[in-house]
């Protein structure tokens, strides 16, 4: 039988010093490297997740003022007519108490020139760093006059 023998040349030939070299681990660039990767992927997810805070905290400002204005306008809507027509201060500006005391609230009330009982109405809720208005119309039966009859004579 014919056996093949492989020849090893000498510069493969397995060495101390190369099995030395195999089993010393991870060079410091390896780490250096490494340790980048993970720090800019830790950043990338540290801005992310903070991007989402502070859109969820900027919607809950938001929902909070459109709540606040709607119940500003619930009171403007209940005022009697003279008040709508002159608005008192009292309702033309403020602010909210306690938990909501960082928002304050501006009224706007506007008669119509064309319609006479037409009011428009702007709420509009300020806090640091934002504002949120809602704008609606509100109807008021205008007063109305009896008319004079002639009088008939005796």
């Amino acid at each position: 039988m014919w056996r093949a023998s492989a020849t090893v040349p000498a510069s493969a030939a397995v060495t101390p010093r190369a099995t030395a070299r195999a089993r010393r681990g991870v060079s410091l660039l390896e780490a250096i490297a490494a340790l980048a990767i993970v720090g800019a992927t830790s950043a990338g997810i540290l801005a992310t997740t903070g991007a989402g805070v502070r859109a969820a905290e900027r919607a809950r400002r938001a929902h909070e003022a459109a709540a606040l204005a709607e119940e500003t306008l619930s009171r403007i809507a209940l005022a009697p007519d003279e008040a709508l027509r002159v608005l008192p201060d009292s309702l033309g500006t403020g602010e909210y108490p306690a938990p909501f005391d960082e928002y304050a609230w501006r009224v706007d009330v506007q008669p119509d020139a064309q319609l006479p009982g037409l009011f428009s109405v702007l709420v509009t809720v300020q806090w640091d760093g934002g504002t949120q208005s809602i704008t609606t119309a509100l109807y008021r039966r205008p007063a109305v006059r009896p008319a004079l009859s002639p009088r008939t004579a005796p």
